[in-house]
């Protein structure tokens, strides 16, 4: 997992997707997609003992099989790839729950759960709240005041927002789902209540750390929580 981590650190620094768009910089485009391509390889290579069918459809991807351990010291260069075809779908971390847990033998059906996500929080629009917890439950989940210091668009997806978040003693960068209903240049500067300790998560656009909480209902729109004026980044709501 670190060596994946670092790879996808590599791609997210050089940003080729954003190189492309300037022809002049066509063979640098090609040695950092050549570099992630060999990164994506060795990785293959090591997972190959325990994920041997996904290692044999990379192979098939990369041109060349994956045969041996010691293929990793080699780059692969000068080999045509192949057509990309998806190898793994992302689990639903709700469903998994619902496998394992163990169902009550009083308790009515209920419907599967929303999977969580780095996209906002939403209310229920629903009037009665269910899904009870402790005060222990809740003194879990550390919620704090960020400032709102850079927000872009993510290039190749229509839902997310690149938020560049002050947290009072770190920056911290969070992927929001908000692109629907908030312009970039509407959120600069702009107080937002954040989940800190939420586990960081990879995704297909870079690593998000975090969740800014938002509201909605049945209709169409989200909207952000906010701190009321005085406080100050990285202040832990309670």
């Amino acid at each position: 997992m670190g060596l994946a981590d670092a790879a996808n650190r590599y791609v997210d620094l050089h940003k080729p997707w954003a190189l492309a768009k300037d022809p002049s910089r066509s063979a640098q485009v090609l040695a950092v997609a050549t570099q992630g391509v060999n990164l994506f390889r060795v990785l293959m290579i090591y997972l190959t003992p325990v994920l041997p069918r996904i290692s044999e459809a990379a192979g098939k991807f990369l041109g060349v099989p994956i045969r041996a351990w010691q293929d990793a010291a080699t780059p692969l260069l000068d080999v045509p790839l192949g057509p990309y075809q998806p190898l793994a779908t992302r689990l639903d971390p709700a469903l998994v729950a619902r496998l394992v847990e163990m169902p009550s033998a009083t308790a009515p059906a209920t419907a599967a759960p929303a999977a969580a996500t780095t996209a906002p929080a939403r209310s229920t629009s629903t009037k009665q709240v269910s899904g009870m917890i402790g005060i222990d439950d809740f003194s879990r989940i550390e919620l704090r005041v960020a400032k709102v210091t850079t927000a872009e668009l993510v290039e190749g997806s229509d839902k997310l927002l690149r938020l560049t978040l002050d947290l009072g003693a770190e920056p911290r960068q969070v992927l929001s789902g908000i692109r629907s209903s908030y312009a970039p240049e509407q959120l600069v500067g702009r107080l937002v209540i954040v989940v800190a300790n939420l586990e960081p998560r990879k995704m297909r656009f870079g690593v998000s750390a975090g969740m800014v909480l938002c509201a909605s209902g049945d209709g169409d729109g989200l909207f952000l929580l906010s701190a009321d004026s005085g406080a100050q980044p990285g202040m832990k709501v309670s």
